[in-house]
């Protein structure tokens, strides 16, 4: 941001004094609302910065690492990024939910699909990896996306320390094509491949993470889904208008982002015609 130039303060007493402008006042709607952040900004700040060398859970909601930090090492994600729509910006999940669609500040922060398991390159490889990426991507000739929700389900990670509230997508060819592509360059780099079981894709499992827990959900949240187009409402620690809203957008994906330690660099897909 440019600093303001004053002028020299020779000759102020000359000028002849006005009166100062009185404020205008926002009204209406959304009046003291700030505009969002663009997507850049965001992007500097998409990890926390390292206060501590070694887990410390309690740093970080008592969440725990799943992959242990090896210094030399860079962890490493592939995923889309999609900025929401102003109507679907306010969540006031339970205490004990933590929401993902905003951030302490209160700041909004964009939808995320995983192209890619938790990966871990080494310094020499950083740049070859992003360079073969971008290159395969372009080469596949891969479009932009619009995905469509279909509900949400409670889901744990793999080590069951944290539960997801996800929204659950429709399939997506060129979905399918994009992970298919980015796992390729996982296995050339000698990494874990996502949705991928006994040798085959899974594709079904996409999905857009909104809140987190320490807690296994109750038992009916585990067992039942809110379905996208249904008026029945779940107990999801998240408000039921929320759900319904999310469940009904359309979400565009255009550009590819893979965050490599606190760097985050961008691979755009081909424009829709």
């Amino acid at each position: 941001m440019a600093l303001v130039e004053y002028s020299d303060s020779e000759g102020e007493d000359a000028r002849p004094a006005t009166p100062p402008q009185k404020k205008r006042r926002l009204t209406g709607k959304g009046g003291n609302e700030l505009p969002p952040l663009p997507a850049a900004f965001l992007d500097q700040y998409s990890s926390t910065v390292r206060t501590s060398t070694q887990d410390e859970p309690s740093l970080h909601g008592g969440r725990k690492r799943v992959t242990p930090h090896v210094e030399g090492n860079w962890p490493t994600h592939v995923y889309l990024e999609s900025t929401r729509p102003e109507d679907s910006k306010q969540a006031k999940p339970k205490p004990e939910i933590n929401s993902l669609l905003q951030n302490n500040l209160g700041v909004s922060l964009p939808l995320h699909i995983s192209l890619s398991r938790p990966l871990t390159l080494k310094n020499a490889q950083k740049e070859s990896f992003l360079a073969h990426l971008q290159h395969s991507i372009t080469e596949a000739g891969i479009k932009a996306l619009a995905i469509i929700p279909k509900g949400l389900a409670w889901h744990p990670n793999e080590s069951k320390t944290r539960w997801f509230l996800v929204i659950r997508l429709q399939k997506s060819p060129e979905l399918d094509k994009l992970l298919a592509t980015c796992n390729s360059v996982a296995k050339e780099f000698k990494q874990s491949l996502l949705y991928v079981e006994k040798g085959k894709p899974k594709g079904d499992k996409f999905h857009i993470s909104i809140a987190w827990s320490l807690n296994a959900p109750r038992t009916k949240d585990t067992r039942r889904h809110s379905e996208a187009g249904t008026n029945e409402e779940e107990d999801m620690g998240i408000p039921y208008e929320l759900i319904q809203r999310l469940c009904e957008l359309d979400i565009n994906f255009s550009e590819v982002k893979v965050r490599v330690g606190q760097d985050v660099n961008v691979v755009s897909l081909k424009s829709k015609r």
